[in-house]
C-alpha cells in the first residue's frame, strides 16, 4: 500500500507540474498511474489530499535540509548552503508555487499551514540575522523594523522566483537555481559589514 501511495504522489506531482493543478483530474491521475479511479480515491479521496501529501513531502525534505545546514561554520555560509539546496527542493515541487493562489483558495487548511510556517520561517531568519549581527557580519538596523522588512521581501521573492523563471528562463535546472540563489543572496549584501562581505565573496 505504501508503494502505491508513493507512486500516485509521483504521478500527481508530474502531472501537476506539466499541466497545472486546475487541468489535472483524479481520473487522469488514475489513468496515468494505471489504476482504477476507485482505487485512487481509496488512497486519496480528493485532489486536495494529494496536494497536502505532496506539501508534507516538501516539508519533510526542508526539515532534513535544515538539520544539515546547522553544521555551517557561520551564518553567511549557512545561508548560501540552505538557499541553494532549499531552492533545489522547491523547484522539484514547483507546481505548488506556480499555482499557489489557486491551491490556497481551494484549501483553507493548507492556507493556514502556509501562514503558520511563514511565522516559523520569519523567526528563523530573525535568529540568524541576530547571530550575524552579534558576530559583526551584519550591521545593526538603521531604523526599527528594518530587518523585519527585509524578511518580508525575502518571503515575496521566495514565492515569486519560480513563476518568474518559468516565463524568462530556459536551460539546465542547475543554472536556473544558481541564478536565483545569487539574486536572493543579494538581498543581504547591503546589510553586511566589511567582514561579512569578505565571507560573502568567498561563497559566490
Amino acid at each position: 500500500m505504501k508503494k502505491t501511495k508513493e507512486s500516485l504522489l509521483k504521478v500527481a506531482q508530474r502531472l501537476f507540474t506539466k499541466q497545472g493543478v486546475a487541468e489535472v483530474s483524479l481520473r487522469s491521475i488514475a489513468a496515468e498511474a494505471g489504476i482504477s479511479h476507485s482505487n485512487l480515491i481509496y488512497h486519496y479521496p480528493t485532489k486536495n489530499d494529494l496536494i497536502i501529501a505532496l506539501h508534507n513531502e516538501l516539508l519533510a525534505n526542508a526539515i532534513a535540509l535544515n538539520q544539515k545546514v546547522k553544521v555551517a561554520v557561520n551564518p553567511i555560509e549557512g545561508l548560501f548552503l540552505s538557499t541553494e539546496a532549499g531552492f533545489r527542493i522547491l523547484y522539484e515541487f514547483r507546481f505548488l508555487m506556480l499555482d499557489l493562489n489557486y491551491i490556497l483558495r481551494a484549501n483553507k487548511s493548507l492556507l493556514k499551514t502556509f501562514r503558520d510556517l511563514e511565522k516559523v520561517r520569519a523567526g528563523m531568519y530573525q535568529a540568524e540575522i541576530k547571530k550575524a549581527v552579534d558576530l559583526k557580519l551584519m550591521r545593526n538596523e538603521l531604523y526599527t523594523g528594518e530587518f523585519d522588512e527585509l524578511i518580508v521581501r525575502i518571503k515575496i521573492f521566495s514565492e515569486a522566483w519560480i513563476p518568474s523563471s518559468e516565463i524568462y528562463d530556459s536551460g539546465p535546472v542547475e543554472k536556473i537555481i544558481q541564478k536565483y540563489t545569487q539574486l536572493f543572496m543579494g538581498f543581504f549584501f547591503p546589510y553586511l559589514t566589511e567582514k561579512g562581505r569578505k565571507l560573502f565573496e568567498k561563497q559566490k
